[in-house]
């Protein structure tokens, strides 16, 4: 469940949002700066910081525009910009050929794990499952604000778009792992 600390700054900046913007954002970004520099610190390297990094980047940005101008018309736009600033970073790791949940794995998984063709598969599956719901959330958010429904709408498709692809993290390696257990004790 490593990934689940990836997403504390939103839980965060939800929870707070209650106070104004601003407070929810520089909230945002004292969590993922912690984050982030908690795993620099306990010695992950950058590629199983993807989330944490863009996290942080992503609510520096958001705060610095909430603190700028406290009425600008993005605050209403947080669901679909945050979950497009996500998408991209998932969509970006898989294009530079890095997908951002193979550097949250290896934390768990054992080094000579690391290049087997499973273990790279799985994961490059897992970045697009993240990645397709992240854009579905963005699209989904979008027609929220512009139809102006009420925020029960908002709230279904923010956790939706991260507790479906969560689910599907924690389930898919364990079936792709029976599968492997299965192949393996009928070869013998």
């Amino acid at each position: 469940m490593q990934f689940a600390k990836g997403f504390l700054p939103w839980v965060a900046f939800a929870g707070l949002s209650a106070f104004g913007w601003q407070w929810a954002s520089l909230g945002g970004l004292v969590v993922s700066a912690w984050i982030l520099i908690s795993g620099v610190r306990g010695g992950n390297k950058a590629e199983a910081l993807v989330l944490e990094y863009s996290n942080t980047v992503f609510f520096l940005l958001w705060t610095l525009l909430a603190f700028a101008d406290t009425s600008s018309p993005a605050e209403h736009l947080d669901g679909p910009v945050s979950m497009a600033w996500l998408a991209a970073t998932a969509w970006g790791s898989i294009l530079i050929g890095h997908p951002f949940t193979t550097g949250i794995a290896k934390r768990d998984v054992p080094r000579e794990m690391w290049n087997h063709p499973g273990f790279i598969r799985t994961n490059l599956i897992l970045t697009r499952v993240w990645a397709v719901a992240f854009s579905i959330s963005t699209l989904t958010l979008g027609l929220v604000v512009v139809a102006h429904l009420n925020v029960g709408f908002r709230v279904f498709f923010q956790a939706a778009g991260l507790i479906i692809p969560a689910i599907i993290t924690v389930q898919y390696p364990k079936r792709v792992q029976a599968r492997m257990n299965e192949t393996m004790t009928q070869g013998v």
